[in-house]
């Protein structure tokens, strides 16, 4: 990522805190009030600085609409859409997302790497927004764990028992055996602008 200067440093500090304490993203106006800027274009600037350098991910605050709910997740490392590999469960980064029920779910996200997702359009360095849970309904996308490894697949439950499908007809389904473990279900996904 590009470095910041100590103005889009600040703005992104400004916003993030801002989500952590009220769960919401602020205006426009609200940031142009709390950095005293003669107009909304100079807050318009940042705010593009920030998304084009992969700091914010887009949304409806350039648009000039009222401020979005949004929680503020986790980016826990990478998980397979391929062969399952390790996840490493440690913060890259954190990144703005509007889940659907923010008050009660607990989220976080994962770098995809591989190909196995993709006629799904999950691609190689997406982020998959994923909400915590240990069971999903037939058809769901899910994470699942085998031991210290991860994978994003899609469930199928049929009368032949469970299985983890991908996208992509290279790979073949994983059966569902008793040492893999549904982690999460899938519910969002950032494609991050690459530079």
């Amino acid at each position: 990522m590009e470095e910041l200067t100590s103005k889009q440093k600040a703005v992104l500090e400004y916003v993030e805190a801002r989500a952590r304490q009220t769960g919401f993203r602020p205006s426009l106006e609200e940031v142009r009030r709390y950095f005293g800027f003669s107009s909304l274009n100079s807050v318009v600037m940042h705010i593009r600085a920030l998304e084009h350098k992969g700091f914010l991910p887009q949304h409806d605050l350039i648009k000039g609409t009222p401020a979005t709910p949004a929680i503020m997740i986790p980016v826990l490392g990478t998980v397979a859409a391929g062969s399952p590999m390790l996840a490493d469960e440690h913060i890259d980064k954190w990144i703005f997302v509007t889940p659907p029920t923010p008050e009660t779910a607990d989220y976080f996200g994962l770098r995809v790497q591989g190909d196995s997702m993709i006629d799904d359009h999950i691609m190689q360095d997406d982020i998959v927004v994923v909400h915590k849970q240990e069971t999903a309904e037939h058809n769901d996308v899910v994470v699942a764990l085998f031991g210290d490894e991860a994978t994003v697949k899609r469930l199928h439950k049929g009368p032949e028992g469970c299985a983890l499908w991908p996208a992509n007809p290279a790979y073949q389904p994983i059966p569902m055996t008793a040492d893999v473990i549904i982690v999460g279900r899938v519910v969002g996904l950032i494609r991050e602008r690459q530079s």
